[in-house]
């Protein structure tokens, strides 16, 4: 039998066609009081640019309404994309967040561009987009989020602290795709989420595990290693429903690959929508790592996986265009994983 492990829900304020981009903003926020009352131990949201189907584009703004909207669940990004920004600011932020929600904050750290190549120069116009570089800038913005992150004064200028202080910090996680990006995690001593259902991390989450947990260095924020993994799971009371429902993300996705990049339709469009037709081998590859179904079903694959790399969390994350069809998606999941 799997053991009980803690749930994340993961949300990134998908917009559906029709309805407006502040909507899908307050369903993110309506969906984790209800993933506080089902039970989940986090509630994560994304930081994406320039894609109109996924909204929400400043996770520290949300996590200011979310640590007053809920309660006793922790609340985080996945992640903050550490590349375009200073980290002092970064440590600042959560470190208000912090104060606002004491021990209840978690900071999640990645590299991905989370947009297209042209949002690069706007986000950063004086930077670079490069990934070089990150793990000097996550060594630098874990000083700055440290309970004394006090600067030694340099000469002739002022001391420089990172405020307001807090008797803890915001608890900061690494967000990885690649074996790379494991190791980068295990060197840093902090807990790593893998994303499973990312297309480029098909078929690697063993090597990854084995290559964050033989790196691993213990350091202030983390005495072992410490894992969680993020699948994409859309479960309804049947699997013909799942399937209706997955419709309007795998438009999307057919759109997506076509260059365009709209909000979501609704299921009773997008499953009959002329651009589905004759992809069906292409819809299946997609749900060979986004799990779809029902919820008996995808609980046995999730644990199969998790068991496989003795995964610590699991995460999930789903999209639909109506909030109530990802509400019920992680209610049946909870049910059956915690």
């Amino acid at each position: 039998m799997s053991r009980i492990r803690p749930l994340i829900a993961f949300d990134q304020s998908a917009c559906g066609a029709g309805r407006s981009h502040a909507q899908a903003l307050r369903d993110t926020l309506q969906l984790a009081q209800a993933c506080e009352a089902q039970g989940y131990h986090r509630f994560w949201v994304s930081e994406h640019h320039n894609n109109g189907a996924i909204v929400g584009s400043a996770p520290e703004v949300m996590l200011g309404a979310l640590s007053v909207l809920t309660r006793h669940i922790r609340v985080g990004a996945a992640g903050v994309l550490l590349p375009f920004y200073a980290p002092f600011k970064v440590a600042e932020q959560f470190r208000v967040l912090e104060a606002l929600a004491p021990g209840r904050i978690d900071l999640g750290l990645g590299r991905s561009p989370g947009g297209d190549p042209q949002i690069f120069s706007v986000l950063n116009p004086q930077g670079s987009s490069a990934r070089t570089g990150f793990e000097e800038k996550v060594e630098e913005l874990l000083h700055w989020l440290g309970s004394c992150a006090d600067a030694p004064p340099a000469p002739g200028a002022h001391h420089i602290r990172a405020l307001p202080h807090n008797p803890g910090c915001a608890q900061p996680w690494m967000l990885v795709t690649s074996v790379d990006g494991a190791r980068t995690a295990g060197r840093l001593g902090l807990p790593m989420c893998f994303n499973y259902s990312a297309e480029q991390s098909r078929g690697i989450e063993e090597q990854a595990f084995d290559a964050y947990r033989s790196t691993f260095v213990p350091g202030a924020y983390l005495a072992c290693p410490y894992t969680a993994l993020m699948f994409f799971a859309l479960a309804a009371d049947t699997n013909g429903h799942a399937r209706y429902l997955f419709s309007s993300r795998a438009l999307w996705r057919v759109k997506l690959d076509l260059g365009i990049r709209e909000p979501i339709e609704a299921p009773v469009t997008a499953h009959v929508h002329d651009l589905l037709k004759g992809r069906e081998a292409s819809i299946a590859q997609q749900m060979e790592i986004n799990f779809v179904g029902e919820a008996g079903e995808i609980a046995t694959r999730i644990n199969s996986i998790a068991e496989s790399v003795d995964v610590d969390e699991i995460g999930l994350t789903n999209w639909a265009y109506h909030l109530e069809d990802r509400i019920r998606s992680h209610q049946l999941l909870l049910s059956l994983l915690a």
